[in-house]
């Protein structure tokens, strides 16, 4: 069974999340879904998600194509949840090239080998992206909750 593992946020779960993971459901059986904690995030975006780790971890699980979700290392940039979960793939989201970069490095330091690292196609971007969406939600009053 080929096991696809993808990496993200997944604040405000919406079609352009539900692309990436029909995409690693094409690809393999079994699609582990690694969610980004809040701290990681507020140092990578700059900002914290709308809704905590949880809330987020429960949101993404209902998803069909997701197999099971996991919270991201506790450490940025060490991919321990890569070596547990020994996936054949890595599909990423089309706007992640710096996670792309990171994990090139750590797998050419590691000498990790038989794990295929792609990018999804994008979904219409320019609809479907967490911040697009929360900023149109606070202008219709709306709660992100």
């Amino acid at each position: 069974m080929k096991r696809v593992m993808v990496f993200g946020t997944f604040d405000l779960v919406h079609d352009g999340h539900r692309h990436l993971l029909r995409e690693a459901a094409l690809v393999g059986e079994e699609v582990i879904v690694v969610v980004a904690r809040d701290e990681h995030v507020l140092e990578l975006k700059g900002k914290l998600p709308e809704n905590v780790l949880q809330d987020r971890i429960e949101a993404i699980s209902c998803e069909s194509e997701v197999s099971e979700v996991v919270s991201g290392d506790e450490e940025l940039g060490t991919y321990g949840v890569i070596e547990a979960y020994r996936p054949d793939v890595i599909l990423l989201g089309y706007d992640q090239d710096e996670l792309h970069g990171s994990l090139l490095t750590w797998m050419e330091e590691r000498h990790v080998s038989g794990v295929s690292l792609s990018h999804a196609s994008a979904y219409e971007p320019e609809l479907f992206n967490t911040t697009i969406l929360a900023e149109q939600m606070e202008e219709e009053g709306l709660s992100l909750v």
